[in-house]
């Protein structure tokens, strides 16, 4: 099965190759229609994720896209579980990072209340020593105590992270 499989890449990759050296045929793109692609794609996620704000939904678990406070990086937030705890609640959110850099310093607010309109009046703090690291979903747990099950209908995350690294 493995040989059979071994064939099929090398004749897909023969016929690429062959491909690519027929006479007329542009191999590399110039930079420039590169740089226009590049900077098409980012003006479309931009128009599509305007909002510094995750709005979570905890019974689902669907992700938001959000931009970090004071950057144009768009990173994904997913309510995990939420649970009762202590005289309010745990809440698991996580954050991915689609960036081919890391994350420190991680702070910012979760703010929750009824409606969306409440939520804004209550806030919890959050920081996080963790690193969100470069191309992964990383853990975030947040205690909002005191609270009542009828403040966690409406969840919105806020964050900015102070420093930022290349992968090494």
């Amino acid at each position: 099965m493995s040989s059979v499989l071994l064939m099929l890449c090398a004749f897909y990759c023969c016929n690429a190759i062959a491909e690519e050296q027929k006479p007329g045929k542009k191999t590399v793109p110039s930079l420039e229609s590169s740089v226009k692609i590049l900077e098409s794609r980012i003006s479309a996620l931009e128009s599509r994720v305007s909002s510094q704000y995750a709005s979570l939904n905890c019974d689902t678990g669907k992700y938001d896209e959000f931009m970090f406070q004071l950057s144009k990086l768009v990173f994904f937030a997913s309510c995990t579980k939420i649970e009762p705890y202590l005289e309010g609640h745990r809440i698991t959110v996580q954050i991915g990072n689609p960036h081919a850099f890391n994350f420190s310093n991680v702070k910012g607010h979760l703010f929750y209340g009824k409606e969306i309109w409440d939520a804004f009046s209550n806030q919890v703090e959050i920081s996080t020593t963790n690193t969100i690291r470069a191309g992964t979903w990383q853990t975030i747990t947040v205690v909002v105590n005191p609270s009542t099950a009828e403040q966690m209908r409406s969840l919105i995350l806020e964050l900015s992270a102070e420093t930022a690294s290349a992968i090494q």
